[in-house]
């Protein structure tokens, strides 16, 4: 195949060129499934952090919001007294 002599910029690209290319392609798309399910693991282990501390930061709303509540109530009637008396 004196063809090349033709064409002196060409390039023949055999079987096994193309084979060797199709089983690294076949590599790297098993590496990047495995980290895909890496990926989504590590997704999941966030959202339940996220959802533990949202859940754990709720506790503490209502007693906080108490203490205020009562904090501005006694504050009220201390100005009241201090006006009154």
């Amino acid at each position: 195949m004196e063809d090349d002599q033709d064409e002196p910029l060409g390039v023949r690209i055999g079987a096994r060129e193309i084979y060797d290319e199709v089983v690294g392609l076949r590599g790297d798309v098993q590496r990047l499934g495995q980290e895909g399910e890496t990926v989504t693991e590590t997704l999941d282990d966030h959202e339940h952090r996220i959802r533990g501390l949202e859940s754990e930061r709720g506790k503490y709303v209502l007693p906080v919001a108490l203490i205020t509540a009562v904090a501005t109530v006694v504050a009220a009637g201390l100005t009241v007294a201090k006006l009154g008396g």
